[in-house]
């Protein structure tokens, strides 16, 4: 019996399963048939509207398919490609297994009770009047009956004339024919709108909709309490299903509530608790139904949100949130925000329509067009309003948001709360930004869409709320009337960059806000992002940057790096410098700076360390860590010693920015604010305002700027001097210069100062571009406005200008304090109190100095006069107008006369340019090049007249001979030497020496005097022993011979000199190329022809003949007439003391047919013209009568002769007894007194 039962049982389940089969079968025939019937009709509409979307609601996939018809009739195929989880379970069959009973009422709409028409005012009274739809109040409820929207009196009408005969049996498939298309919509009638909105009203408020939401939801209702304790019947359980839908997991609930949400999101008043919270919004903007009071139509409905939406900032905050919640909810589905879905349909059809509707597809395909012209005006202001809440919610941008939700969880970029200040786009994707900046993980897929936001930021600045508030005014008033793309944006840009009439153009709001928007898009990050940029520079970086790979910065900062090359194009570098002027003000938003110094920044200069830091967005942040990180690696010495030093990584990175920002004062904002009223006074001229043209134009006024302007230009050009390559101009113009001239500080990797050394040593030269002459110059007449403005000369003697030259400040006056130091440390041969480094530096400063009188100040000012009337058309160059001032200092004036002779006891002690640079080759050959001044033209000196030695070289020692035995002050070597024997022999002639007025030759001629009669010290004859050779070859070096024969020279030897053009004194003569000594044996020659008329002259020939007559190593005309004869004849005796000369002299006297015939006459001459010499010259004292005689060759023979004669005495006295007469004593006494 049991086991008959139980074969019953299996029958019955077996017919009840067959049955149910074919009941699904049926079903699904009846949907393709509809199906084909419902394509067939969109076909024939094609030219009237586009077929419906498919909808893939928040909930899931479901919703109307392509062809118009609601999910039921959608086969299961479509299930088959859902995510593996998926927000909702669209499977029509799968709800209905769920809902048992409630299939049919939820799967097409239908009631078994017909829906009373509630009247909109009692919309919150459910337990008010029910009105039939007649309009008027029935006596007793409305009986239960089937409804069907496309047989209701209402409604038939209208779906005959717009629907297809396949979707009249399903209510949810007349609504979207109905309501889908706002051209259809508004055709509709009233009555059936009206209708429409009941029907949907009662779908929200009947209490089997809730029953089955009970079933159907039963597990999500158990978790939300919110929801479960919300009384049935009210229509309050579903839409508090759909706000809690991210909570939502299982299938057949997320089916459920997809049908539900078209409804619930088409009137505010449906939402739940919308209309609660927002009432007093709605009242006070006016945002209730807009025109007609009775209008129920959806996309009018739509617009109470959109309305409010437009007063974001203004609603409260209960409201302001509810608005956010609709709008994120219908995030997913363009479809849900009615007004954009009618707005939009046109463009979605002529741009998105290959783009399947889901996810937010069809909204990223239409943000993507925001940049262009061809989306319509309607369309982009319900985007750009839909992007402005965006920005009030992150969560609002559903494509954002999903890819990045794991990663804004992951770190905490919600800040843990729901407050709309932490749920804000900007903050969120700063918060993202600054993870990835710090190497944190972020997903790709999160990374690609932070991209296209900030590429949305910088495109379209509507979508900013907070930057069309705050820059209204700019935007009006300047950047009107632009085209979509960034071209506003970056006509702000350059409305901040700005500053003509010394005042900005831009608000510090607007300034403040287009500062955080350029960071929330982390716009120099990649250039790509920046439409006017990539479009502008397009070219330029495929010339001159296709090697690198675009992100962190790279691109941009090459383009930054050949702002000078010539494929850089005008609209690159300004749209270019736009930016930078933004990226110079924030630290954070030079991608590599930030990278390579944020462990720095935070160490050192107190900066947060998070890059998404608020606090760190005051305007004056960002340019003062770098400013700080600046002080620590170039001014170290400001810090404790425990100080931590800036890493080198850190300091590359600084000192490329700071390379890239000398280009523009816009990139330096420490000195733009410092110095704008400079800027606008002194320069505003064109000239000025040209690529780099004001900071040059700053530093040349440095001495009359305000003090604060002058501490920002003295920071820069000092960190400038350091670095060359912050020089653009000089950069410019120098860098084909550097690759000629300094190859080898380039192979050996110089320092930048090494480089410029190098530019400063071929400045003069042939090949040398004017501009970067030019460039160099500039750079060393600022460096004179402050020592530290030379890296390498203060690196080298800041100790030194400590100890000896405290209180000193340019240049100028600390060379010239130090080169005094050093000049008498070398003349006293004392211990060199400067250090060898900066002795070494000190040269090359006064190298520079003696280059251009421009680089001389002192000079230039006190010979301006001068410059102008006798060098007036020298260039400045190469030493030309010191040499020109040389050449005329006996017309120069007094002041100019004194500074001038200053300059050169600095040259012969130091450093002269003139010798250095006309003998460069010659010091190499000959001299040691580590030897001081003195001692490289004591070595060019002897080897002048050697074979092969440079004329040019030649003639310049020549010159600073002829200096040089004018005054014994400019030979530091004599100087040095007789320092004993010139104050003990010369101090009657020193007189001019307190002025430092020119002695004219007088001291040492003094000194060739007594060198004459040997009073000399060994080290101070050398020395005039050479001063007196060398004026016994060249006049020129016998100053006072010279002057006091110039007419002489001119009567009786005239032919062997050369007089300048125009001149006739002898300062101006020139030795011909005759033979060395000619005019001297001219001169002698008249002498001993008793021809010379002026006594002075006569004297002055006759004191040469007496110096001379000391050896015959003093007179080289007669050392070389003699010389073989000093061979042959004299071999034997020792050189000194007169001897070679005495040797000659006694061969003269006894054999002199032994001598050859020259040397004969010629010694012959000389000794007739030394005993007329003394005849013209005699001893004037006791003391040179005996000086004569020690120092005469004769000596042997006056002194026989001086003891003969005493001899002589003697004798006869001693022979001859007394000469008077001898008296006896007393007749002495005798004689009276």
């Amino acid at each position: 019996m049991a086991a008959c039962r139980r074969r019953v049982a299996y029958f019955l389940i077996v017919i009840v399963l067959l049955v149910h089969i074919a009941l699904n079968r049926g079903e699904t025939n009846i949907d393709d048939q509809s199906l084909a019937e419902e394509k067939l009709y969109r076909v024939k509409r094609a030219a009237v509207e586009r077929p419906n979307e498919n909808v893939v609601n928040k909930f899931g996939a479901g919703g109307v398919n392509q062809n118009g018809l609601p999910p039921q009739n959608q086969n299961q195929q479509q299930f088959r490609n859902l995510p593996e989880k998926p927000l909702v379970n669209n499977n029509p069959q799968f709800a209905k297994n769920q809902a048992g009973g409630f299939r049919q009422a939820v799967g097409n709409g239908n009631f078994n009770q017909k829906p009373a028409i509630v009247d909109p005012a009692n919309i919150h009274n459910p337990g008010g009047d029910v009105v039939n739809n007649l309009g008027k109040i029935p006596n007793k409820p409305l009986q239960p009956s089937k409804i069907k929207i496309s047989t209701s009196p209402e409604c038939a009408a209208d779906v005959q004339k717009f629907c297809s005969k396949g979707v009249k049996d399903n209510n949810f498939s007349i609504l979207d024919c109905l309501q889908s298309d706002e051209r259809t919509n508004n055709e509709v009638s009233e009555t059936c709108q009206n209708f429409l909105w009941n029907y949907k009203q009662q779908l929200t408020k009947d209490d089997r909709f809730d029953t089955a939401s009970n079933e159907v939801c039963a597990k999500e209702l158990r978790k939300i309490r919110e929801c479960r304790e919300l009384p049935s019947g009210q229509g309050l359980i579903i839409p508090c299903l759909i706000e809690h839908s991210e909570n939502i997991t299982s299938r057949p609930c997320q089916n459920f509530l997809n049908k539900m949400a078209s409804i619930i999101f088409a009137d505010y008043r449906f939402i739940y608790h919308f209309a609660e919270k927002c009432q007093s919004d709605i009242t006070k903007f006016e945002c209730g139904r807009l025109h007609n009071e009775n209008d129920d139509s959806p996309h009018t409905q739509g617009r109470t949100v959109e309305c409010l939406a437009q007063h974001t900032n203004k609603l409260t905050e209960e409201c302001k949130t509810q608005v956010l919640r609709v709008y994120e909810l219908e995030a997913d589905d363009y479809h849900m925000d009615r007004p954009l879905y009618y707005a939009c349909h046109d463009d979605r059809e002529n741009l998105c329509a290959e783009v399947k509707a889901g996810n937010g597809a069809v909204f990223q395909c239409l943000f993507d067009h925001l940049g262009t012209t061809d989306l319509s005006h309607n369309c982009r202001e319900k985007l750009e309003l839909r992007q402005r809440l965006m920005a009030e919610d992150v969560r609002v941008e559903h494509s954002f948001y999903s890819r990045c939700r794991m990663d804004i969880e992951k770190h905490s970029c919600l800040g843990g709360t729901t407050g709309h200040e932490d749920a804000k786009r900007a903050n969120v994707l700063m918060c993202l930004e600054s993870a990835h900046m710090d190497g944190q993980a972020v997903d790709a897929s999160c990374v690609q869409e932070m991209i296209k936001v900030r590429q949305r930021l910088i495109e379209d600045y509507r979508i900013n709320p907070d930057l069309m508030a705050r820059c209204a005014n700019e935007i009006e008033n300047h950047c009107s009337g632009l085209e979509p793309g960034g071209k506003t944006l970056h006509c702000l840009m350059k409305l901040a960059r700005d500053h003509s009439n010394q005042r900005s153009h831009i608000s510090d709001e607007c300034k403040g806000q287009l500062k955080r928007l350029l960071r929330e898009a982390n716009v120099a990050e990649d250039y790509r992002l920046d439409k006017p940029l990539q479009l502008a520079c397009g070219d330029v970086v495929s010339a001159v940057c296709s090697h690198i790979r675009p992100g962190n910065g790279a691109i941009i900062s090459c383009l930054m790096d050949n702002l000078d090359e010539d494929d850089m194009t005008d609209e690159c570098e300004e749209r270019l410098l736009e930016i930078q002027y933004f990226v110079a003000r924030d630290f954070r938003l030079d991608p590599d700076l930030y990278k390579s110094c944020k462990r720095d920044a935070k160490k050192l200069c107190h900066e947060s360390g998070n890059w998404a830091d608020p606090e760190s967005m005051t305007p004056d942040q960002g340019p003062q860590v770098l400013a700080c990180l600046r002080r620590h690696f170039f001014h170290p010495e400001q810090f404790d010693a425990e100080t931590p030093q800036v890493s080198r990584v850190c300091v590359f990175a600084v000192k490329r920015v700071m390379r890239q920002r000398a280009r523009s004062v816009d990139l330096n904002p420490i000195i733009e604010d410092a110095c704008m009223v400079e800027l606008g006074d002194l320069c505003s001229e064109k000239e000025h305002t040209e690529k780099g043209g004001e900071l040059e134009c700053l530093q040349l006024h440095y001495d009359t700027l305000s003090s604060n302007c002058q501490s920002a230009i003295a920071n820069f050009t000092e960190e400038e001097s350091e670095d060359i390559h912050m020089d653009a101009i000089l950069m410019k113009s120098c860098t084909p210069m550097i690759k000629k001239f300094c190859e080898d500080e380039l192979d050996n990797e110089a320092e930048p100062d090494e480089v410029l050394e190098c530019l400063i040593e071929h400045k003069n030269h042939g090949e040398m571009r004017a501009k970067c002459a030019a460039g160099i110059e500039h750079h060393q007449l600022i460096s004179l406005k402050d020592f530290r403005f030379n890296h390498k000369f203060k690196e080298a003697c800041h100790k030194s200008v400590q100890k000896f030259c405290k209180g000193k400040i340019t240049k100028y006056d600390v060379v010239s304090c130090l080169s005094e130091h050093v000049r008498n440390d070398t003349l006293l041969e004392k211990a060199h109190r400067v250090e060898v480094t900066c002795r070494k530096q000190l040269k090359a400063e006064l190298l520079q100095r003696g280059e251009n009188i421009k680089l001389d100040p002192e000079l230039e000012k006190s010979c301006s006069d001068d410059v102008e009337s006798y060098c007036k058309n020298v260039s400045p160059g190469n030493a030309n107008v010191l040499e020109c001032l040389k050449k005329n200092k006996q017309q120069l004036s007094k002041p100019c006369h004194k500074m001038l002779f200053k300059r050169e006891k600095d040259e012969f002690a130091i450093a002269d340019y003139a010798l250095v640079h006309s003998c460069k080759k010659m010091i190499r050959k000959h001299c040691d090049t580590s030897g001081s001044e003195p001692e490289i033209l004591d070595c060019l000196k002897k080897a002048k007249d050697g074979e092969g030695f440079d004329d040019k070289c030649r003639r310049i020692v020549i010159q600073r001979q002829i200096t040089q035995a004018k005054d014994y002050r400019l030979n530091p070597l004599l100087q040095k030497a007789c320092q004993q024997d010139i104050p003990k022999f010369c101090t009657d002639v020193m007189v001019g020496e307190r002025n430092d007025g020119m002695l004219e030759g007088k001291v040492i001629n003094c000194l060739k005097k007594q060198f004459a009669v040997k009073r000399l010290s060994q080290a101070c004859e050398h020395q005039v022993r050479q001063r007196v050779k060398a004026a016994s070859l060249d006049i020129r070096q016998a100053p006072i011979l010279m002057k006091e024969c110039q007419s002489e020279i001119k009567r009786h030897c005239s032919d062997k000199m050369l007089f300048e053009k125009g001149q006739g004194d002898v300062e101006s003569m020139k030795i011909q190329e005759l033979g060395e000594g000619n005019v001297i044996e001219c001169l002698k020659a008249k002498f001993r022809e008793h021809k010379i008329d002026n006594p002075r002259c006569r004297l002055e020939i006759a004191n040469l003949l007496a110096e001379s007559h000391i050896d015959v190593n003093v007179d080289p005309v007669l050392h070389t007439a003699c010389q073989q004869d000093l061979l042959s004849l004299c071999r034997n005796v020792d050189l000194g003391q007169g001897r070679h000369m005495s040797c000659l002299l006694s061969f003269l006297d006894e054999d002199p047919n032994a001598m050859t015939a020259h040397c004969r006459d010629l010694l012959k001459k000389r000794k007739e013209m030394w005993e007329y010499a003394a005849q013209v010259a005699p001893p004037e004292s006791f003391g040179e009568i005996y000086d004569s005689i020690v120092t005469s060759p004769a000596k042997h023979y006056f002194l026989a002769v001086l003891f003969t004669v005493i001899g002589i005495i003697f004798i006869v006295g001693i022979s001859c007894g007394r000469v008077t007469k001898r008296v006896r004593a007393e007749l002495l006494r005798l004689v009276p007194v």
